[in-house]
């Protein structure tokens, strides 16, 4: 139905649109040919959306304007209808509207997709604006709400993970040494080739001069150890000194706090005993069969 501009006021829950401060333009081309969502009050009718066509109303100096009524909407409903009118409005910074995105469905705990059936606006376009935040360098995230980065520059640099590899592609833009129109061919090439400078890259997307691709460092080789013959004579002098002790011992009185200790160093032995014989049988076997060693620190009492 149409309604008295007049009689139609802003949203006092809307956020406030800002203007980045920065040498670049920075709003997003957005049109918007929905009719303005109010609400009816008391006091008149509260936009809920459409402010752009209402703008273009009021600047051709119409008094009334084709608008949507709605009786009442639900909290969860009116701020749906705040994020459209933010997206369309082109005026609230990119990394702003990021954050509102990724809070209401933090909130309402609803996907990409049924935020964008809600609002109207596309899942890949809802996906841009989070990965600034989620995936954007903090500082660039700045340049993009001052202005010195555009928004299409910033959601196709954030498509590279490295924060380095990022501000190192946005310098040249923010420098104004090049156009956002090269900006995708740019990451595009630095995904696929790590190893070419940005300067390189640049080259060869701005004036067509390919750069000979730096191989990548071969990984190192690493040698097979070489089996060191072992002198076995001293093992086999300090076993049979062992075995001597062990006979000994039997006609031995051994006090308590000792006998303990023994029985632990006792165990650990048959289990390296068991272990080498297994190693030098070269059975699978008789790995199998060697129990699990005991440490010092579980003796049995």
């Amino acid at each position: 139905m149409k309604i008295p501009i007049d009689q139609i006021f802003p949203d006092p829950d809307m956020p406030s649109s800002k203007k980045p401060n920065g040498r670049r333009e920075n709003t997003r081309s957005v049109r918007s040919k929905r009719d303005p969502v109010v609400l009816s009050t008391v006091n008149g009718y509260v936009l809920l959306a459409g402010g752009r066509k209402l703008n273009a109303a009021k600047e051709a100096g119409e008094v009334l304007v084709e608008c949507t009524v709605k009786a009442e909407v639900s909290p969860q409903e009116r701020w749906e209808f705040s994020l459209a009118e933010q997206y369309h409005s082109s005026l609230v910074p990119a990394m702003d509207l990021g954050r509102a995105f990724m809070e209401y469905r933090d909130n309402h705990e609803v996907t990409q997709q049924e935020l964008a059936r809600r609002t109207g606006i596309t899942p890949g376009t809802i996906h841009h604006y989070e990965s600034l935040i989620r995936t954007l360098d903090p500082a660039l995230g700045e340049m993009v709400n001052s202005g010195e980065l555009t928004f299409k520059e910033a959601r196709s640099i954030a498509d590279i993970e490295d924060h380095v590899r990022q501000r190192e592609i946005a310098q040249p833009f923010i420098d104004g040494r090049l156009s956002s129109v090269h900006v995708e061919r740019i990451v595009g090439r630095a995904k696929t080739s790590a190893t070419l400078s940005i300067e390189d890259i640049i080259e060869e997307v701005v004036n067509g001069k390919r750069a000979p691709e730096r191989e990548p460092e071969a990984a190192p080789v690493i040698q097979p150890a070489i089996p060191i013959e072992v002198d076995t004579a001293l093992i086999e002098n300090a076993v049979l000194k062992i075995a001597g002790e062990l006979d000994a011992m039997q006609l031995q009185a051994i006090p308590e706090y000792r006998r303990l200790k023994l029985i632990s160093s006792l165990r650990i032995l048959d289990s390296r005993l068991k272990s080498a014989l297994a190693n030098l049988n070269g059975g699978m076997a008789g790995r199998q069969a060697v129990p699990q060693q005991y440490s010092s620190s579980r003796v049995p009492v």
